[in-house]
């Protein structure tokens, strides 16, 4: 499976593996369809119009707080991907000092570092472009193709571990908050981080499946790690709920991929 991509892309990876297609993120991938839109953009395209309204609307009232949220993810990624490669004193701003201090604990759980943002064995290079970024690809039994940048592989606890890295100002959920008053502040702050976690699970069976497409492995478990400025949250994803996660992911694909035959293929002038 190794040596199959790596012959494919040598020619491929002499360009950047993160290009825009129709102003949506995709990446260069060896696959006979070619460009595969990332899995944010299938997720983020395939939400209900309400959520797509209420999001735009959001952002409305909330001017720059998705930039700075954006800003501070970028800021706590890049801290983690140094500490897993070496570098335990990375220069984080002092500003998200409060939502880097959980992760150090967290990260040295991690006996070994197969990827970080980019992977650390050198027979999985091939998945880098000359941009630099790394990534992975997936597809169904029917072609149709996704592609993304895990943040973590690595082994914890004699486990081969998926794991993706989060940060936000309020907690993530597992639950739905059930057992508070509808629409009270506490029920919308669960409510938001229950809605998080379902979405970042979704990632995880993405990932999931395209990592044994692509590197020829298979993850034993997936955490998602989230970095708040009270403490840093662990939830750990078992095989078994993994593997039901990907039924649900296969029907997020084909609606995308039902709404680009609907609207049109894309003009490739706009590459």
């Amino acid at each position: 499976m190794v040596t199959k991509w790596r012959d494919k892309l040598t020619r491929l990876n002499q360009g950047p593996a993160r290009i825009t297609l129709n102003g949506r993120r995709h990446y260069v991938t060896p696959l006979p369809t070619g460009p595969a839109p990332s899995v944010t953009t299938i997720i983020s395209e395939t939400a209900s119009e309400a959520n797509k309204r209420k999001l735009e609307m959001w952002s409305k009232n909330n001017p720059g707080v998705k930039e700075a949220a954006a800003d501070r993810g970028t800021a706590v990624h890049y801290g983690m991907e140094q500490y897993l490669k070496g570098n335990k004193n990375p220069e984080i701003p002092a500003e998200y000092g409060e939502f880097w201090a959980g992760m150090p604990p967290i990260l040295d759980q991690f006996s070994e570092v197969l990827w970080a943002e980019s992977p650390l064995l050198d027979k999985f290079d091939f998945t880098i472009g000359a941009d630099d970024v790394a990534r992975v690809w997936g597809c169904d039994d029917h072609g149709r193709a996704w592609a993304g940048a895990p943040d973590i592989i690595g082994v914890v606890g004699n486990k081969l571990t998926l794991a993706d890295l989060k940060t936000s100002v309020k907690p993530y959920s597992r639950k739905w908050p059930k057992d508070l008053e509808k629409g009270s502040p506490e029920w919308r702050d669960l409510l938001g981080g229950h809605l998080k976690f379902k979405k970042t699970c979704k990632q995880l069976a993405a990932y999931d499946i395209a990592i044994t497409q692509t590197l020829g492995i298979k993850v034993q478990q997936a955490a998602i790690l989230v970095s708040t400025p009270v403490r840093t949250q662990v939830f750990k994803i078992s095989r078994n709920f993994l593997n039901l996660l990907h039924e649900d992911w296969y029907k997020i694909v084909e609606e995308y991929y039902k709404q680009i035959e609907e609207v049109g293929e894309y003009d490739a002038d706009l590459v």
